[in-house]
C-alpha cells in the first residue's frame, strides 16, 4: 500500500535533524524524501560554506560518490535491453586487452561479475586516488594487481571493477561514459543540476574534516575522475536525486516513457551475492545487487547505497513496497551521520526503529579514535639506528606495473614521496624504513596506507645499491613492491 506522509511528520524532522548536525559538528546537510511518486521534502540544513556562512539549500551540489554505482548499472541495463551487451558474456568479448589475475580467470569474468564485485580483486584504491589517468590505462593496470580471494568466492567492495564495467559501455557505444549517462539517464529524468564535472555554480558545498587535533578544517580534494562510473565524478543535488529515487520506485518509467525494462530493473535490484562482513556492508545480512545493497530493515525489503568522496558522505535508501525513498548528504567526513539522518526519517515515516542511533554512531567514532591511537602507539621502533646509505641514495623514480610511478625527492635533508597529486613528507623510522609524517587528506580514526604502521621499506641489491621500496597500499594483499628505475 502506498505510504501516506503527513505534513506534521515532515515538519517534525527539522527539530530532529538540526540537533543531530550540531551534536556531530556537521556544518551542513541536505535531505530529500519521496513518497507516492513525488518529492514530499527537499531541504538544506546548516551551511554549505561554514566560513562564509552560506546556507545549504535543496539545490546545493554535492559529489554523490558511490551512489553513482546504481546509475552505472542502470546504463548498462539499458544496453542489455538493446542487445548491445549481455550480463553473462565475458568482458574480453568487449575489451580484448582486459586482464584480471590469471589467464583462466580473465577469460571468465563477465560484466555481471564486475558490477557484483566478485572477481577476487580487493579495492586497490591507491591505484587511482589522486593519480589521474585515462580509463583505458586504468583497465590495462588491473592485470598487474594482486587478487585476495578465489574468483566468485566472495563479495569484495571494489571501485576498479565497477569502473571497468562502465568502460565496457564506452567501448560498445564508441562514446564517453559521461555522455551516455547524460543522454540516457540525467536528461530524461530532468536532473538538470546534475553534472559529470565539478560545477561552477555558487551553490556548491565546501567540505570539512576533523584533524588529529580535533579541529575542523576544509578538506583537500583528491582527483578521482577516472573512476566516474563507480563514483568519482558526478555532482548532484537532493532535488535531482529525488527524481532518481522516483525513477527506481516507479519501475523505470518517467512521464509515461519507459527507459528500462521492468524485468531488467528488477534484476538490478535483486540480490546477487552475500556481502557478509565486508566493511562497506550496512548489515551482516545484506547482499549486493547491481549498485545496490539489498536487505531487510525492520522486516521490510530495502535497497541502500552509501558514498564517500572529498569528505562528503551520501546515502540513499529505498523501500520499494512502500514507495518511500530518502537521500541525505553531509559535508563533513567523520563521523558519517548521513545514514543516521536517513534512519531518523524512516522512523518518523514508517515507524521502524533505527539500526543505529546518533549516540551509537558518535560513541563508535570515539572508540575507533582511541583504538587507532593505541594501535599506532604500539608500532615498534628501534631507536638510535641509521639508514644504510646516504639520504640522497634513496631518491629517484620507482615503478610498479599496476600502481604506476612514484618519486622520492630530497628537500634539504628530508625525503618526500611524490605520486600524482600526493606529496608526502617522510621521516626516518629505523634502519631503511621511513614513515609518513602527518598527512591531512587521510583519516586519523582508522588505519590507512600512510599511517606509521605502513612503513616504506627500501631494499638494497647485491651490488649494495638501493633498488626497490615496498609499501602496504592494499591491506588485503602483500606489500606493493616498486622497482627503482635506472637514472
Amino acid at each position: 500500500m502506498p505510504l501516506t506522509v503527513s505534513v506534521q511528520n515532515l515538519e517534525r524532522l527539522d527539530g530532529l535533524i538540526e540537533p543531530m548536525l550540531e551534536a556531530a559538528r556537521v556544518p551542513g546537510a541536505a535531505v530529500a524524501v519521496v513518497a507516492g511518486g513525488e518529492t514530499v521534502l527537499a531541504r538544506g540544513y546548516g551551511y554549505r560554506d561554514r566560513e562564509a556562512r552560506l546556507p545549504t539549500t535543496s539545490r546545493t551540489a554535492y559529489p554523490i560518490a558511490s551512489t553513482t554505482k546504481a546509475l552505472n548499472a542502470t546504463l548498462l541495463g539499458m544496453l542489455v535491453d538493446e542487445k548491445r551487451l549481455a550480463w553473462s558474456v565475458p568482458v574480453q568479448t568487449y575489451i580484448p586487452h582486459f586482464r584480471l589475475g590469471d589467464a583462466l580467470t580473465s577469460a571468465q569474468v563477465t560484466v555481471r561479475d564486475l558490477l557484483c564485485m566478485r572477481t577476487g580483486l580487493p579495492r586497490h584504491d591507491l591505484v587511482w586516488m589522486a593519480n589521474p589517468m585515462s580509463r583505458h590505462e586504468l583497465i590495462e593496470r588491473l592485470g598487474h594487481l594482486d587478487i585476495s580471494s578465489q574468483f566468485r568466492d566472495k563479495f569484495q567492495y571494489n571501485n576498479l571493477t565497477v569502473t571497468a564495467a562502465g568502460h565496457v559501455a564506452e567501448v560498445v557505444m564508441g562514446r564517453s561514459w559521461e555522455d551516455l549517462v547524460l543522454e540516457r539517464i540525467l536528461s530524461p529524468l530532468g536532473m538538470a543540476r546534475t553534472s559529470c564535472t565539478r560545477p561552477m555554480s555558487d551553490d556548491l558545498t565546501a567540505s570539512y574534516r576533523e584533524n588529529s587535533r580535533r579541529e575542523i578544517e576544509k578538506s583537500v580534494l583528491l582527483a578521482g575522475e577516472v573512476t566516474a562510473p563507480s563514483g568519482g565524478a558526478i555532482y548532484s543535488t537532493v532535488e535531482d536525486m529525488a527524481r532518481w529515487m522516483i525513477f527506481n520506485l516507479e519501475g523505470g518509467i518517467v512521464r509515461g516513457r519507459r527507459l528500462i525494462e521492468q524485468s531488467t530493473l528488477t534484476e538490478l535490484h535483486s540480490p546477487q551475492i552475500t556481502a557478509k562482513t565486508d566493511p562497506a556492508c550496512p548489515t551482516p545480512h545484506a547482499a549486493y545487487a547491481y549498485g545496490w545493497f539489498a536487505y531487510l530493515y525492520g522486516g521490510r525489503a530495502c535497497l541502500w547505497h552509501g558514498g564517500y568522496l572529498h569528505d562528503v558522505q551520501s546515502e540513499i535508501i529505498l523501500f520499494p513496497q512502500d514507495g518511500l525513498g530518502v537521500v541525505s548528504f553531509i559535508n563533513f567526513g567523520y563521523p558519517g551521520i548521513a545514514g543516521v539522518i536517513n534512519q531518523c526519517v524512516v522512523q518518523q515515516l514508517l515507524g521502524l526503529a533505527p539500526m543505529q542511533t546518533l549516540q551509537d554512531k558518535l560513541g563508535q567514532y570515539e572508540r575507533k579514535i582511541a583504538e587507532n591511537r593505541e594501535r599506532l602507539a604500539a608500532v615498534r621502533q628501534i631507536h638510535n639506528t641509521s639508514p644504510s646509505h646516504p639520504v640522497n641514495a634513496y631518491t629517484g623514480t620507482y615503478a610498479h606495473a599496476g600502481y604506476g610511478h612514484l618519486e622520492i625527492r630530497l628537500s634539504g635533508q628530508e625525503l618526500y614521496m611524490h605520486r600524482g597529486q600526493l606529496i608526502v613528507p617522510l621521516q626516518h623510522w629505523h634502519y631503511d624504513a621511513w614513515v609518513a609524517k602527518e598527512i591531512n587528506p587521510f583519516c586519523f580514526h582508522a588505519p590507512h596506507a600512510f599511517d606509521r604502521s605502513s612503513r616504506m621499506l627500501f631494499e638494497t641489491s647485491n651490488d649494495g645499491e638501493v633498488c626497490a621500496l615496498t609499501m602496504r597500499l592494499e591491506p588485503a594483499v602483500a606489500p606493493i613492491r616498486f622497482v627503482k628505475l635506472n637514472s
